[in-house]
């Protein structure tokens, strides 16, 4: 078996030194993390204040529609009272009505019976013999 050492890379160094270079690995690998934790970090305000501003938007939004329930509420209650206090003088107006006829009709049961029109007093109708449109 013929094992041999895989060929260098022409950009390695001609002699490396393994210490210098698991050095440099570890001061790459500490810049990468560095780099990537300033990027959660940013990326981590960014997701707070947009929170924050759809917090503020929806307690806005929230605050909004508790004014216009209370708004419509009085609008309705208001609407309530009139159509409550309509119909209790439409039913007192009712009542006076029903009142004043029953007086009416006991005035006019109490006055004399008045004669028959002239026009029932004749009779019925009689034919005209010499009509001519037969």
């Amino acid at each position: 078996m013929n094992l041999q050492a895989p060929q260098p890379s022409a950009y390695a160094p001609v002699k490396a030194d393994p210490l210098r270079l698991a050095s440099a690995t570890i001061q790459a690998v500490d810049r990468i993390g560095a780099a990537t934790s300033e990027e959660i970090e940013k990326t981590a305000e960014e997701i707070m204040r947009g929170a924050t501003e759809i917090a503020e938007k929806l307690r806005e939004l929230a605050g909004a529609i508790r004014e216009h329930s209370r708004i419509a509420n009085e609008h309705v209650a208001g609407f309530c009272d009139k159509a409550t206090s309509v119909l209790e003088g439409v039913r007192g107006l009712q009542l006076k009505l029903e009142a004043n006829g029953s007086e009416m009709e006991t005035e006019a049961s109490d006055d004399e019976i008045l004669p028959l029109p002239a026009l029932i007093r004749k009779g019925p109708a009689q034919p005209d013999m010499n009509d001519e449109f037969r």
